[in-house]
């Protein structure tokens, strides 16, 4: 069959997949790293956000680094805005493509904003500040950092003058913004009235103590969902937290090590992403939580087996698909940004793998008569599918697709490929996708015999 050329990119969101495994989060049978890479002449990276089309904002190098923000497979460096020195990337919207940040100016920093298509600005800084950082930023164009000298919590609804939050001790006192959702909320810490960091939510003008008793207890939120679900931690009590119409509930670990846990993000679904420690007590990992009786904690670790020789170190970021941004180690020495992502059922190598016959590939774990397709391409990338999915990537760039087959009765489907003779040599990345459903398998790169 001859390929048809399609935009597919899909990723399950966590939230409507409809498998459920014990000893798994809801819904997925695993997960697959993509290395963001690195650019020419530095030697590692890292992720801080991503967007719902899977595009992510990070920096490559330490001390010197560059902020970057990855494309479809692609590296593009932060430039500077026009007046400024240097341009640091923090957070990317959900859907329109724009990045916040800050850049320097006469050596002071002012919050930045940049669009994706290369247009970039610079805001004003909070009167009698010395620095101003862009930490987030909504769809629709409101933005939440933090300004030093005044230590203030910030607002900057699009391109208007900066507004302090305020401070839960009253009068002045440092404070600082970490996240926004769409409804202009916003999530960070304060001083209270005992003098120690309280987790807060700014909403409707004011700002609110949200971290529960006792009172003397340090606090930081780091996330919030559009359902107003905050997600921080409490270093005092070595726990990570889950806040919702004024109930606070300890987030459970992997393995009980009574260790410090960490949560940063939370996506619509309510998964949330952090760190906790490892089955050895030993090192905080990537962890993610989802709610089902409760909380359920797993280290992501245990489910990329496809990546026996990666590390995930940290993670500062889901998304509505249940994409993760992360910092992982490989066996080899390599630290790198990656983009993880849930998928939901199995795909087999070719076989016989050669060229110049047909190969057979099988997708398992499939819903009986379910339509898929095998897509494939040459290089790693994240796109979006061309249809109603709800976000998500798919892992090829400039993917193309074959025709549709179905699933037997047990959920099984067999792709028969005719694999032409001038692909002997030729790597190639494959993946099954179920477009109407918006679930994918992992990827399988092979080369042909």
């Amino acid at each position: 069959m001859r390929p048809i050329r399609i935009l597919l990119v899909i990723a399950a969101t966590m939230a409507s997949l409809a498998r459920i495994a014990s000893a798994q989060p809801t819904g997925v049978t695993g997960y697959e790293a993509t290395s963001i890479g690195v650019l020419d002449g530095f030697n590692s990276s890292d992720a801080w956000a991503l967007d719902d089309f899977g595009r992510l904002v990070g920096q490559v190098g330490v001390a010197p680094s560059k902020s970057v923000v990855w494309i479809n497979g692609e590296l593009h460096v932060i430039p500077a805005p026009p007046g400024g020195d240097g341009g640091t990337a923090r957070e990317l919207s959900p859907t329109t493509g724009v990045v916040v940040g800050n850049a320097m100016v006469n050596g002071r920093a002012r919050l930045a904003v940049w669009k994706i298509d290369g247009r970039s600005t610079m805001l004003a800084n909070l009167a009698g500040s010395l620095a101003c950082y862009g930490f987030a930023i909504n769809d629709p164009g409101w933005m939440a950092g933090t300004c030093y000298l005044s230590d203030a919590a910030v607002l900057w609804r699009r391109f208007a003058s900066p507004v302090d939050l305020g401070h839960l001790g009253g009068g002045s006192g440092g404070s600082g913004s970490s996240d926004i959702n769409e409804h202009g909320e916003i999530v960070g810490r304060s001083y209270g009235p005992l003098g120690i960091f309280r987790p807060f939510l700014w909403r409707n003008g004011e700002m609110i103590d949200i971290g529960g008793e006792p009172a003397n207890a340090s606090g930081y939120a780091y996330g919030i969902n559009d359902q107003t679900e905050v997600v921080g931690d409490s270093p005092s009590r070595r726990v990570a937290f889950h806040w919702f119409q004024g109930v606070i509930t300890d987030l459970p670990e992997p393995y009980p090590c009574g260790s410090l846990r960490k949560a940063r993000a939370i996506n619509s679904a309510g998964v949330i992403v952090g760190q906790s420690a490892d089955a050895d007590c030993r090192w905080l990992r990537v962890t993610i939580w989802e709610r089902q009786e409760g909380f359920r904690a797993f280290l992501l670790d245990d489910f990329i087996p496809r990546h026996p020789d990666l590390t995930l170190v940290e993670a500062n970021d889901i998304n509505d698909a249940g994409q993760v941004a992360a910092f992982g180690e490989f066996d080899d020495g390599r630290e790198r940004g990656l983009l993880v992502t849930p998928y939901l059922f199995e795909m087999s190598d070719p076989v016989p793998g050669r060229a110049g016959t047909v190969n057979t590939i099988t997708v398992t774990g499939l819903q009986p008569n379910q339509r898929v397709h095998l897509v494939w391409g040459t290089q790693e990338g994240a796109q979006k599918i061309r249809s109603a999915c709800p976000g998500g990537t798919l892992l090829i760039r400039d993917p193309q697709a074959l025709q549709a087959v179905r699933a037997d009765a047990n959920g099984v489907a067999t792709i028969n490929v005719n694999v032409p003779l001038i692909a002997r040599g030729r790597t190639v990345r494959l993946q099954a996708v179920a477009p109407i459903e918006c679930q994918i398998s992992h990827t399988v790169t092979w080369t042909f015999e």
